[in-house]
């Protein structure tokens, strides 16, 4: 497949608001959200499943399906090996730098690892234990393993179906499906892991997002286009919602709400709520609404470079955040000098890592 540019684009913006968040700095919080209840996360999480779904359907197409599954199986095992390295890099170097020097961020980010290393260890290799920052690669090759039997289903059932499943399986997830599953295994086999360890994200309920995002890829990109076309009242709501969402976000604060505990059902990041949805299907029009000639003339070439090459950049985004964390002393954000030494070392290692990545392909491709 030909490299979309827009795509490219996109997951570069994602990632340097990515890394904002992710580093300490007293701006991080901020510039949380930018776009109102939906984080970087959200995006990365719909975009990646977009690309697989696409090149999924161009593998099979070209070689059957024995080749498509090739390619995720491929695809996983790669990322995987990424996720392994950090995960080696944590546990040893970064383990105990942190002990060495005292970084209470990093001692707490590691917790389960430092009570049980052994066990921490192995069920960080079978992608149970999830540690903070470290949780999204896992998570990313569970749903590539997890598209196999998707797009089987979808050949034989149709994408009714296995939206309906996806929803009903989200749903049940929003009234606590995860922790009922874990203590259930839990129970049987008497495993006494903490629930922490799982990681951040809810996968019972994230999976929706991977399955909207392979729908939208093969489907749902041209269906919308057509509806946000048609007359313009579909855009008008996606652009009220948008705003409106926006608005409510950072005049609410960083919660939205007056209460965030009351209102944690709708807002939570972590179990996908109903409100993250919905801010995400609205931002979704509005960028099928755009022109190609209008995004080629925005400064994007930046983005578009750390966007040719998201999987290094992402591991070198985390990789970075790690030793900063390890450099940075205290709990308190960085802010004035530090703050922006802070920054420039962050994103000095995205682009250093997409520029390095760019040079290694075409060294790759002259050879």
């Amino acid at each position: 497949m030909s490299r979309n540019p827009t795509l490219d684009i996109l997951r570069g913006a994602l990632l340097i608001l990515m890394t904002m968040t992710h580093l300490p700095t007293k701006w991080a919080g901020v510039l949380d959200q930018p776009f109102g209840f939906i984080s970087a996360a959200e995006g990365f999480v719909f975009l990646s499943a977009f690309l697989a779904g696409t090149i999924y359907v161009s593998q099979r197409e070209a070689g059957g399906h024995s080749t498509a599954v090739r390619w995720l199986l491929k695809r996983a095992l790669h990322i995987y090996l990424l996720h392994a390295v950090l995960l080696v890099v944590a546990f040893t170097v970064v383990a105990w730098a942190a002990v060495r020097l005292n970084r209470p961020t990093v001692l707490n980010l590691l917790g389960f690892y430092f009570e049980q290393p052994n066990r921490a260890a192995l069920s960080a290799a079978a992608l149970i234990y999830q540690p903070p920052l470290l949780d999204i690669l896992p998570m990313y090759v569970l749903f590539l393993l997890l598209t196999i039997p998707l797009m089987k289903a979808v050949e034989r059932h149709g994408w009714s179906r296995v939206l309906g499943i996806s929803v009903a399986i989200w749903t049940m997830a929003q009234f606590g499906l995860r922790r009922f599953v874990f203590e259930t295994v839990d129970g049987w086999f008497g495993w006494n892991f903490p629930y922490s360890a799982l990681g951040s994200f809810d996968l019972l309920a994230w999976q929706l997002l991977w399955v909207l995002g392979l729908w939208f890829g093969l489907v749902g990109v041209h269906r919308t286009r057509a509806a946000v076309n048609n007359g313009g009242a579909v855009l008008n709501v996606a652009l009220a919602l948008s705003l409106g969402l926006l608005i409510w976000r950072h005049v609410g604060g960083r919660p939205g709400f007056s209460d965030p505990a009351a209102s944690l059902f709708w807002i939570d990041k972590w179990t996908l709520s109903p409100v993250r949805l919905l801010n995400l299907g609205a931002l979704l029009c509005l960028l099928v609404s755009l022109r190609r000639e209008i995004v080629q003339r925005l400064p994007t070439r930046l983005f578009a470079l750390l966007g040719s090459s998201s999987l290094w950049v992402f591991f070198a985004h985390l990789l970075s955040i790690l030793l900063i964390l390890l450099a940075v002393d205290g709990d308190a954000p960085a802010e004035g000098a530090t703050g922006i030494a802070v920054l420039l070392a962050g994103y000095l290692a995205l682009f250093s890592a997409a520029i390095a990545h760019r040079r290694w392909r075409e060294l790759r491709g002259g050879s």
